[in-house]
């Protein structure tokens, strides 16, 4: 029975050891400790921060007189006779309850993370030590919280009830932050603080991702994705790590990893720039690779350089080239239709990357925002700031072609009369922060968008769930693109539009995709989409659909505004704007339609409404042609 029992208890053992050893699979090969021994020898002796540790005074009386910390200290005095939010169950359960990001979630969050920087700010500012133990209060009660992620990232509570440990955007921002704040204020703060938010720093966060990487625990799924969580929570993880592991090897693991899983992130981008996440995304997701690359810069004090990996400097230029005339992008994927690139991001960029763009130049970078890190690379001296200011140029193509997102912008001829500008949108249905959009377009006359992609919604439970496109205004009929049959775009990467033609002259640029593939209609035998753009005059498009079923099916497309609109005739539309108007001419050669105006009652960030102008065939036809002919017009 003895042996038995034994050879029982081997085989459970064996299997566990197989089970485990299928498990340590190194994600994509995990780090190369070659790497990780050489970027040791890059590194310090010491942890490494942004700026200088409270200890060195001049340098902090020199960023007391800049504009950005004046009111520091004063700021956070207010905070001393206000109790700190509670992130109690209630609270951290609202969205489980609720299914939407809520208002008093975000403001109980943000009063708790906000007092660390903005006492660890003041404290170093003034350095009289008042505000010590308030600090060290809120990192105690930091420390306490059951998990530091979303609670929108955790929908099944598995975090919250210690079943897992996950690291989110929230949890890498709040981590780098925490380690700034020790790497600052050293032993000014209480052995026993600094080693309860040491704890939890391993606890939350570096462990979590070094087993992660090693592929012995929890998966991270940002690790290796192309989309911005990547950027955010390595710029996060590093940071923090950088500050606060007194080991080098340790620092250098950390720094190898992001080296290596960070170039994932730049591979979304394609090779062309495209940020198929948008323009809010690239802000978000880019801004943070900014900082990641600086970190790790002056962390190795110059002799690893992420600036200049494959790809880099490629999205940097996203901004520039994806705008149609100043301050206006098309709002493509989950992106707002006011989303405009962050100004002080982009003049550091422009320094860094040594644009000379005249357009984004910024004298002051100082600034308190975006937490301890961010604010500190941008207001201490930097490797952007060490770089003189090139010659300013405007930067201006009349044709901006991302042959990755297959998305095409074209612009005026410089010194023309033409006053539209237009965008195209092809790629698949499986994106980043995707929209069931193949074909979607954008028109804008001046400054201002008059036919448009209307941007993302406000996020709920249903955003990022199987639910996801019953919104109209992520699935296809609330973007300015053909309903075939009956039946919107499909879902997934098969759904893709095919560019089948391009021809582009200093005039017009012809473009034309496929988009069968975007629709599950077996009797679908062709449809393309032709652009042709026409600088001449005042600016002109022509926008063609033709169809082909193997027997008569209704076919219909649309057009999307946040203007106003009326009908002119029968086959004749007007859009305009404040100052601005197109007039959209409608063919089908010969066919009867409709013309029929339907507001888009889902909630976005703009606070207002689109319309959806829909032009549908009156009868089944099994062959035709659909075709906007848009000229600008004079306002109403």
């Amino acid at each position: 029975m003895k042996k038995n029992l034994l050879l029982i208890a081997g085989v459970l053992a064996a299997g566990v050891a197989i089970a485990a050893s299928r498990r340590a699979e190194p994600l994509e090969g995990g780090v190369d400790p070659k790497r990780i021994q050489a970027i040791s020898a890059m590194l310090g002796d010491e942890p490494f921060g942004f700026g200088s540790k409270i200890d060195d005074r001049a340098a902090w009386k020199r960023l007391a007189s800049t504009k950005a910390y004046a009111t520091v200290v004063r700021e956070a005095e207010k905070l001393l006779d206000k109790p700190m939010a509670e992130m109690t169950e209630e609270v951290y359960m609202l969205f489980k309850q609720t299914g939407r990001r809520t208002a008093e979630y975000n403001r109980v969050r943000r009063d708790r993370y906000g007092r660390v920087v903005q006492y660890t700010l003041a404290e170093c500012l003034e350095n009289k030590g008042r505000f010590v133990k308030p600090l060290e209060a809120v990192l105690r009660a930091i420390c306490e919280e059951k998990t530091w992620i979303y609670n929108f990232h955790d929908a099944s509570l598995a975090n919250y009830h210690g079943k897992t440990v996950s690291i989110d955007l929230g949890s890498a921002d709040l981590a780098q932050s925490l380690g700034a704040c020790l790497w600052l204020l050293g032993d000014r703060l209480s052995a026993e603080t600094r080693q309860q938010v040491m704890a939890r720093l391993r606890e939350r966060i570096f462990e979590p991702y070094r087993r992660a990487v090693e592929g012995v625990g929890s998966r991270q799924g940002w690790i290796t994705s192309e989309a911005n969580w990547n950027a955010v929570c390595h710029a996060g993880v590093v940071a923090a790590a950088l500050a606060v592991c007194d080991d080098r090897s340790e620092r250098a693991f950390f720094v190898a990893a992001a080296e290596k899983y960070s170039q994932d992130y730049l591979r979304g981008f394609g090779g062309d720039g495209y940020c198929a996440e948008g323009m809010g995304y690239w802000n978000y997701g880019f801004g943070h690779y900014i900082q990641l690359c600086e970190t790790v810069y002056q962390a190795t004090r110059g002799q690893l350089d992420l600036y200049h990996l494959p790809g880099a400097r490629e999205a940097a230029l996203y901004p520039v080239r994806i705008r149609l005339f100043a301050d206006m992008y098309p709002a493509y994927a989950d992106c707002s239709v006011n989303a405009r690139p962050d100004f002080r991001l982009m003049s550091y960029i422009n320094r860094r990357y040594e644009l000379g763009l005249k357009e984004f130049v910024l004298d002051d970078f100082a600034t308190v925002s975006g937490g301890l890190p961010s604010a500190l690379m941008y207001s201490c001296p930097n490797s952007a700031t060490a770089r003189p200011m090139v010659d300013g140029r405007e930067f201006y193509e009349i044709r901006s072609f991302f042959p990755n997102g297959d998305v095409l912008n074209g612009r005026p001829l410089p010194g023309s009369a033409c006053r539209m500008a237009v965008s195209f949108k092809g790629g698949h249905n499986a994106e980043p922060h995707n929209h069931n959009d193949l074909g979607s377009f954008v028109v804008a006359v001046g400054r201002e968008m008059l036919i448009l992609d209307p941007g993302g919604e406000v996020y709920t439970a249903r955003t990022f769930s199987k639910d996801r496109y019953k919104s109209n205004l992520l699935n296809s009929y609330g973007h300015p693109v053909p309903v075939v049959a009956g039946q919107l775009q499909r879902t997934g990467a098969a759904a893709r539009a095919v560019v089948v033609a391009t021809n582009f002259t200093e005039t017009v640029d012809t473009y034309t995709l496929d988009l069968r593939s975007a629709y599950d209609v077996p009797s679908l035998q062709t449809l393309t989409r032709e652009f042709i753009y026409n600088r001449a005059g005042t600016g002109s498009l022509t926008v063609t659909d033709e169809f082909a079923f193997d027997s008569p099916r209704t076919f219909g497309s649309a057009l999307v505004t946040y203007s106003r609109w009326k009908q002119l005739s029968p086959t004749e539309l007007l859009i305009y704007g404040e100052r601005e108007a197109v007039k959209i001419g409608i063919h089908a050669g010969g066919a009867p339609f409709t013309i029929a105006d339907e507001v888009i009652e889902e909630e976005n960030p703009s606070r207002t409404r689109p319309t959806r102008l829909g032009i549908n065939l009156t009868e089944p036809q099994a062959k035709g042609r659909l075709v906007f002919t848009i000229t600008t017009s004079a306002a109403e």
